[in-house]
């Protein structure tokens, strides 16, 4: 057993005891609530239903099965989240991406610029920090026409 007394050396020593365990979790493929949501990618484009502000709308957002807010998407992935992202890019930000559910090189140019204009980190990848600063457009449930952005 080794005996260690500095403070710090301490708090390293736990934390890499900890960042440790959690990757030979992860990486040995044992689930981790938090390991998992963090990493998650977008799977489907989710209608949500805005009941107590606006009972007469809906969003259309990137979500994934579970924690909707730890997903990430990114070059090369393809699905209805993707379309989600494309729609709100072009009804809410003026680009005219085609919303065919494919993350290609004008999607992510369109997502740098918008990430940008929000003030995150322009990396061109779709996450939490992305979703939280992006206006989403909210659609009428009623005639499906975009009523407004925030």
């Amino acid at each position: 057993m080794i005996k260690i007394r500095s403070g710090r050396a301490k708090s390293a020593t736990a934390a890499g005891a900890l960042l440790a365990g959690l990757l030979g979790g992860v990486l040995a493929g044992a689930p981790s609530a938090t390991a998992a949501t963090a990493a998650s990618p977008c799977s489907y484009g989710a209608t949500i239903y805005n009941r107590v502000t606006n009972p007469t709308s809906y969003k259309y957002v990137p979500y994934v099965t579970g924690d909707g807010s730890n997903c990430w998407l990114d070059r090369g992935m393809s699905n209805t989240a993707v379309r989600a992202l494309q729609k709100n890019l072009n009804s809410c930000y003026g680009y005219g991406l085609a919303t065919d559910g494919v993350f290609g090189a004008l999607t992510e140019s369109a997502l740098i610029s918008v990430q940008r204009r929000v003030g995150v980190r322009a990396d061109g990848d779709y996450g939490p920090n992305t979703r939280d600063a992006m206006v989403w457009a909210n659609y009428s449930m009623e005639t499906g026409a975009r009523i407004s952005c925030n």
